[in-house]
């Protein structure tokens, strides 16, 4: 993408933002806030900061790390940053290579967090903050059981269940701990808020 491009399609994004923010428009705000804010973090991260790379290597080093107190065989090519390589013992003798990627590296999951917490209304700069960090280290975590779900199987089961452990149960797992994180961070809090409000409302109609 175009520099001056994204440098304008950003101009035109925060003056939307400030917008809606002035009009108090909620909804909106909240929705072209976080949308943007996450959309932007992917693309500074991808092409700029190149940090996808380094959240690839340190689900792989993890990996390599845990499996190894277990006795399970990995490796990691220096060569290609990102590349897991699994070696699968069961069954038949061999290996299997998993490619850590934009999805693998949970960057799409920690930016929509990150949207969402940032333009959340209502939070101080000190709430969103540990949320933020919270929100990172919970999906980073997260993202890192998945992995290791489908290395255990790779390596119990072969080559087999690849397609079971990565598309459907991985995706699983991942999604009901993504969708916990954000329950935790942003969904149980707002309704402890909204229950409070209305007892507080509910109280001052009362006296």
């Amino acid at each position: 993408m175009n520099l001056i491009f994204l440098f304008a399609v950003t101009i035109a994004w925060i003056l939307g933002v400030v917008f809606l923010h002035r009009q108090r428009i909620w909804i909106f705000y909240y929705l072209l806030g976080t949308i943007g804010f996450a959309t932007l973090i992917v693309f500074i991260n991808r092409s700029l900061l190149h940090s996808e790379v380094l959240l690839a290597q340190s689900v792989a080093q993890a990996i390599h790390f845990v499996t190894s107190l277990v006795n399970i065989p990995t490796q990691i090519f220096e060569e290609t940053p990102g590349l897991l390589l699994v070696l699968v013992v069961v069954q038949r003798v061999g290996w299997t290579a998993l490619q850590i990627g934009v999805e693998s590296s949970a960057l799409l999951e920690i930016s929509v967090l990150l949207g969402l917490i940032a333009f959340y209304p209502g939070w101080n700069l000190k709430d969103r903050g540990w949320r933020a960090l919270a929100g990172i280290a919970l999906t980073w975590l997260a993202n890192l059981l998945r992995m290791l779900l489908i290395v255990l199987m790779l390596h119990f089961f072969g080559k087999e269940v690849l397609v079971l452990a990565h598309t459907f149960l991985g995706k699983l797992v991942f999604f009901i701990f993504t969708i916990a994180i954000y329950w935790f961070l942003i969904s149980a809090p707002s309704l402890k808020l909204i229950h409070a409000n209305i007892r507080n409302r509910s109280t001052q109609g009362a006296g």
